[in-house]
């Protein structure tokens, strides 16, 4: 999924309220809502901010979360290994 990157600087991760004033500088965020006061490196909290975006929806191997990737490599049932080339899996 994509994000769009817009304003996740000055976004807080931990709580979502977003303000120009969150970005104390830099490198600096401070969320300014009343209940939170969350502290990060501006750059580490804007790529949480893109994480947690992106994870709402659904992940990079566009799976929902509630079975297997579909890039992972096959599984055996009977053994739960990947079964080996040339080998089927009974």
């Amino acid at each position: 999924m994509k994000v769009n990157p817009a304003y996740t600087s000055q976004r807080c991760c931990a709580c979502g309220f977003a303000t120009e004033g969150n970005r104390e500088s830099q490198s600096v965020f401070v969320c300014k809502a009343a209940d939170c006061g969350h502290r990060a490196h501006a750059d580490v909290n804007a790529a949480i901010d893109i994480r947690n975006a992106a994870g709402h929806a659904v992940s990079a191997c566009r799976d929902l979360g509630n079975s297997r990737s579909l890039k992972q490599e096959p599984v055996s049932r009977a053994t739960g290994r990947t079964p080996e080339k040339g080998i089927l899996a009974l």
